[in-house]
């Protein structure tokens, strides 16, 4: 598969879109595209940028193997979804049904329609693993749909991360879940929607003691330390311990200048947001706003 480091030819962007090569050239003479050059003088766009252009002109995509993408990217699923109506219902039924490949094609299709990755978390992918969490309460097949749903949609952030543009070098964030805290989705999905926001991102994953946290933003070597380190709160063991220790950590980074950003269904459980150096966010798109608040300060 094709990654954001694969250039193309103007020639090949338009057999993907369905569309001339000549009516590429125009536009990337046009400032409309950004390309590299060959040592030969010949035009590259880079796939990360040729998804940009797609999204910003809502453009369809009839060739998406040449994108790098799954052939059914474009093609309606032609499983039956049990009268579900709504784009997100869609996306759950497919879930359910673990049809991996429609799945696939249904959010691809709606970030080449222009939604952004904050967007398809707080909509498709947390609505839907919402209504199939209940479902193990019912029967062991509801532990199985679960698990399946979820390694569906990890997959499926992972393949977006590929799609966005490179981030800059000039943010750095570092985070992960809690210590206890077991859920690998939602600390994936922060950091999709901070690389999507043109910051780096490094993911500590699950279950991370806040001892680590320390060692990974408070290092000696200032040049390693991020600019933010956020933390996923889904699961707490003991409440108050964690409340002590991020309040202690919050307040290092706080005179280091390192802005903490706490987000989870249990984070408002901390009882923590009176202190002024700790973000809290509900959602992934409050976490978009922040960070591009954080980057016109800062840059």
């Amino acid at each position: 598969m094709l990654t954001s480091d694969n250039l193309l030819s103007p020639k090949d962007l338009a057999v993907a879109i369905g569309s001339s090569e000549s009516s590429l050239k125009r536009w990337i003479d046009r400032g409309l595209l950004s390309v590299s050059r060959t040592a030969g003088g010949h035009r590259r766009i880079a796939v990360s940028e040729a998804i940009r252009f797609v999204r910003a002109r809502g453009m369809p995509i009839v060739r998406p193997e040449i994108l790098g993408l799954p052939a059914s990217v474009g093609v309606k699923s032609r499983l039956s979804l049990n009268g579900a109506r709504s784009p997100n219902e869609t996306f759950s039924a497919l879930l359910r049904a673990g049809h991996d490949v429609g799945a696939r094609a249904h959010l691809l299709n709606r970030f080449l329609a222009g939604e952004t990755i904050a967007e398809l978390a707080d909509g498709p992918i947390r609505t839907s693993l919402i209504e199939i969490g209940e479902m193990w309460h019912d029967s062991v097949e509801g532990i199985l749909i679960e698990h399946r749903a979820t390694e569906i949609c990890v997959e499926l952030i992972q393949e977006l991360k590929k799609l966005i543009q490179p981030v800059s070098a000039e943010l750095r964030s570092i985070g992960g879940a809690i210590d206890g805290d077991v859920y690998k989705l939602p600390p994936l999905l922060a950091s999709a929607v901070i690389q999507e926001n043109g910051i780096q991102a490094v993911n500590l994953g699950t279950n991370t003691p806040i001892a680590v946290f320390e060692i990974a933003c408070l290092c000696d070597d200032l040049e390693q330390r991020p600019d933010i380190v956020w933390m996923s709160v889904n699961s707490l063991s003991e409440l108050a311990m964690n409340r002590d220790e991020i309040e202690r950590f919050a307040a290092r980074c706080a005179s280091e200048d390192i802005a903490v950003v706490i987000g989870g269904r249990l984070a408002s459980e901390l009882d923590i947001g009176h202190i002024s150096s700790i973000e809290i966010h509900r959602s992934m798109q409050e976490l978009s706003t922040f960070l591009e608040r954080f980057k016109a300060a800062r840059i």
